[in-house]
């Protein structure tokens, strides 16, 4: 992401083991119509055009917003790589497969760059969407593990 003036850049990165193969961890990340499965701030997610561009609806901070992704990267069972085309926050989210053994090591790196009001907030933005980011993909491992939560 290129540096904006008056933005505030954010970014983490995250991961987690899932006891699947990648295949099936793959196939589930980016058949985005599971997200509202996965993501507790995702309340719908559909193609738009198959593959390239998706639309999701979101709450986050007791707001609600209808974003348009583009898919900038995808390499079978290896990558798949997301940026938001529309929506109140620009933002990237990289998703990197990796098999170890029977299982997957899932990487999650996110940016994003926060202008406007939320730029003062922006330490708590981070703070609250990492926290997110990491309930998700526990959610994620309970459901392709089988486990109910």
């Amino acid at each position: 992401m290129a540096a904006q003036p008056n933005l505030h850049e954010m970014r983490f990165e995250l991961e987690v083991r899932i006891e699947r193969p990648v295949a099936a961890v793959f196939a589930y990340v980016t058949d985005v119509r599971n997200l509202p499965e996965w993501q507790e701030s995702a309340t719908a997610a559909e193609w738009v055009e198959e593959g390239a561009r998706f639309r999701e609806r979101r709450t986050f901070l007791g707001r609600e917003a209808t974003i348009e992704l583009e898919v900038t990267a995808v390499e079978a069972e290896r990558r798949f790589d997301v940026k938001a085309v529309t929506g109140p926050v620009p933002f990237e989210i990289s998703h990197v497969f990796q098999a170890v053994g029977e299982s997957t090591l899932l990487r999650v790196t996110a940016s994003a760059a926060i202008g406007g009001a939320l730029r003062f907030a922006a330490s708590m933005a981070k703070k609250q969407a990492e926290r997110q980011f990491r309930s998700d993909l526990q959610r994620l491992k309970q459901i392709l593990e089988g486990i109910s939560g």
